[in-house]
């Protein structure tokens, strides 16, 4: 009878002990698989002027996950097959092809991309035996930003978990009237990462396409337009800047090493603006002032379709 309750309670323990491990992995998050951000590469896209209407991405012989970047005309954007936000569609007929031979563009685009996520989450983009027996080769995802916003843009990203192309030069177009303007069409890449269900997600407005994470500064995020930041050495008094040019006090900083972005300068006065009216004083002794990385500064030109 012990021998039974003690093996009964060595299985209870290991239940539970199975049961513990299990919920406190469950209450852990994943660890990310979201790659550094100065790992991303800015690609070639070349109009090409062979009356054919397409661009040229010039990907390499290597795998990765291909980012493309389309804005919206801004010469006819008030056509409805050029504006997509009159007709708010979900997905538009681009076509992307492994080499810059149009006479070999057969059957289906061999590459193709969908604006619906859950099919993808299933089969990762590789097409049925009906879609190869039409020529297709691989499946991506595309998703307008916001259709509100004026200056939308349209985010595409396709894994290629193999060199697809001989001379590593892709062929992109359709819609192609709609994508005539220089500039118009960025294109990027991840190397050997499939991203492209986190490329669909942060395809909205605040959102980081074609970067996968926000710019990390230290502590802080890394924001357009800011100029530096202070980092406090010790307790520092932050200023109100009031009309007539005096300082009015707002209250003490008092954490060491706490950070706060820079967005102006008053030389003469040696004022660093910190947003919302408020300044702290150039003491060397209470702050450490920096200024951004051309590294980090080049990722936020990329974030805002501006590299």
């Amino acid at each position: 009878m012990k021998k039974v309750f003690s093996i009964c309670m060595k299985t209870s323990s290991l239940l539970f002990f199975m049961l513990f491990c299990q919920n406190g992995l469950n209450s852990v998050e994943a660890a990310t698989t979201l790659p550094d951000n100065h790992t991303i590469e800015q690609l070639e896209v070349k109009w090409l002027n062979d009356g054919k209407s397409g661009h040229s991405i010039d990907v390499g012989n290597r795998k990765g996950t291909l980012l493309i970047r389309i804005d919206q005309p801004k010469v006819e954007r008030n056509v409805e097959w050029v504006n997509w936000a009159i007709t708010n569609v979900k997905a538009v007929g681009f076509q992307m092809y492994p080499t810059l031979d149009t006479s070999k563009h057969v059957g289906s685009s061999a590459f193709g991309f969908t604006g619906y996520p859950d099919g993808y989450a299933i089969d990762e983009g590789y097409p049925d035996k009906w879609a190869k027996e039409d020529g297709r080769l691989k499946f991506g995802l595309i998703k307008f930003s916001d259709f509100r916003d004026p200056n939308y843009y349209a985010g595409l990203a396709i894994y290629l978990d193999k060199p697809y192309s001989n001379d590593g030069k892709y062929w992109f177009g359709g819609m192609t009237y709609a994508l005539k303007e220089p500039g118009q069409i960025k294109a990027y890449f991840f190397p050997n990462q499939d991203l492209v269900l986190d490329a669909y997600d942060r395809t909205k407005t605040g959102g980081t396409f074609p970067l996968m994470n926000k710019v990390m500064w230290g502590k802080t995020e890394l924001w357009k337009g800011q100029l530096g930041k202070v980092t406090i050495k010790k307790p520092v008094t932050l200023w109100k800047r009031l009309d007539n040019g005096k300082l009015e006090k707002v209250r003490d900083l008092l954490n060491q090493g706490d950070e706060f972005r820079v967005y102006r300068y008053l030389g003469e006065e040696e004022l660093y603006g910190v947003g919302s009216g408020m300044y702290v004083k150039n003491i060397p002794s209470e702050i450490i002032y920096e200024t951004p990385s051309k590294k980090n500064l080049r990722l936020i030109r990329i974030m805002n379709g501006e590299e």
